[in-house]
């Protein structure tokens, strides 16, 4: 096969990608670019991306954009073909969620910009060009491309695809996952990564299965091979503190002692924020987590020191 055609093959490679982010600081060292692949296994209750987890576009209403059937005559209602828009009393439009299928015929007839879809069908060669524009940031900063989502070995092909190009022109390349997905792929992608995020929620397979709607045997099976270093990258396991469901100094305790008993070194602990909570309203979703606020500095600090009593180093973040 020649290197055209080789080329030309990845060109038909394909995936759903819901937003890509540059110039990000987080995620990896650097000047970074953020590629979120759409699709999850998981559904966590905290989650700050919901946009992300059904493996196809989401429609995305923002009610404060609209601005009535009275200034611009509704034409979602008739655009969509599902017939899931009706107009409240007050001339709002209001969406029926069990009826949309995310086609976006409205996003076009909305003349104010309240419906977007989330989600785009791309190349591998037009994500790769929107993370080449920023090379020589990468290049004075150490930086690179994270791709993260949603799930991305959800999308295998495609990230394998991605992420070997990126390593052809020497870009530092980092995978957050939450390990739910045949060994042989994190295997295969973890050839082409500098850095490998992998996240553990909760120790307890009941209230993981509670918490994010799968088991956890399939997640602790592969972090069992990913610490005990069956990949060549470095690895840094990831834990969200959220108040009230996996904070105490046991749910970390336990996580801290199995990533040392396979093998791992570092943990980043996340605090939980809210900021995504907008979102769920935005795609019709209740976000159960309403009452939830952030855990203290003081709580994270203790939790900062029950990691490093395991003697790992903890690696403070955000998400």
């Amino acid at each position: 096969m020649t290197s055209g055609e080789v080329l030309s093959e990845r060109k038909q490679i394909t995936g759903w990608v819901f937003d890509i982010q540059r110039f990000s600081l987080h995620d990896g060292p650097g000047i970074r670019t953020l590629v979120f692949m759409q699709g999850c296994p998981l559904a966590c209750k905290w989650c700050c991306n919901p946009e992300g987890q059904k493996h196809r576009p989401q429609l995305r209403f923002l009610s404060i954009k609209c601005v009535g059937a009275d200034k611009c005559k509704a034409p979602c209602v008739d655009a969509c073909p599902e017939g899931a828009i009706s107009l409240s009393p007050e001339g709002k439009a209001v969406t029926d969620w069990e009826l949309c299928q995310s086609r976006g015929k409205c996003t076009e007839a909305c003349l104010f910009g309240a419906r977007t879809i989330a989600g785009k069908r791309m190349t591998v060669e037009e994500v790769l060009a929107e993370v080449e524009k920023d090379w020589s940031f990468y290049n004075r900063s150490g930086g690179g491309i994270t791709v993260g989502g949603g799930e991305p070995l959800i999308q295998f092909e495609f990230v394998l695809a991605l992420l070997k190009m990126c390593k052809e022109r020497f870009f530092h390349t980092a995978l957050e996952t939450c390990g739910h997905g045949p060994w042989q792929h994190l295997k295969q992608i973890s050839k082409y990564i500098d850095l490998l995020y992998y996240d553990i929620k909760h120790m307890d397979p009941q209230k993981h299965k509670e918490l994010t709607g799968v088991s956890n045997e399939l997640i602790l099976s592969n972090a069992k091979r990913v610490l005990s270093g069956k990949v060549d990258c470095e690895v840094i396991v990831r834990i969200p503190i959220v108040p009230g469901y996996n904070d105490s100094k046991q749910d970390v305790g336990a996580i801290a002692r199995f990533v040392t008993e396979s093998g791992g070194t570092m943990i980043e602990l996340l605090p939980y924020h809210a900021l995504g909570s907008s979102k769920y309203r935005q795609l019709g979703i209740q976000y159960e987590l309403r009452e939830v606020r952030p855990p203290s500095e003081q709580q994270m600090e203790k939790l900062r020191n029950r990691v490093k009593s395991f003697g790992l180093k903890e690696m403070t973040g955000v998400f």
